[in-house]
Parts: C-alpha cells; structure tokens; sequence
C-alpha cells in the first residue's frame, strides 16, 4: 500500500513535470515571436 501511494505521488510530480516542461515550451516560440514582431512595429 505504501509503495503504491509513493508511486503514485512520483507520477504526479512527473506529470507536474511533463505539464510545466509543456506549457514553457509553448509559451517560448510565443514570447520569441513578440520580440522578433516588436522591431517591426517600431
């Protein structure tokens, strides 16, 4: 029981990990397409 629960808390903190790695690797392309734009603008 207990080695299953410790389990399960270390795919969370995976899938915390995995949801994190994913969000910042989406946002990136976005923010560096903002600073590439901005020069243009102006």
């Amino acid at each position: 029981m207990l080695q299953f629960q410790t389990l399960g808390v270390v795919s969370d903190s995976k899938m915390n990990l995995v949801g994190a790695l994913g969000r910042s690797f989406f946002e990136f392309p976005n923010s560096f397409q903002k600073s590439l734009e901005k020069p243009k603008k102006n």
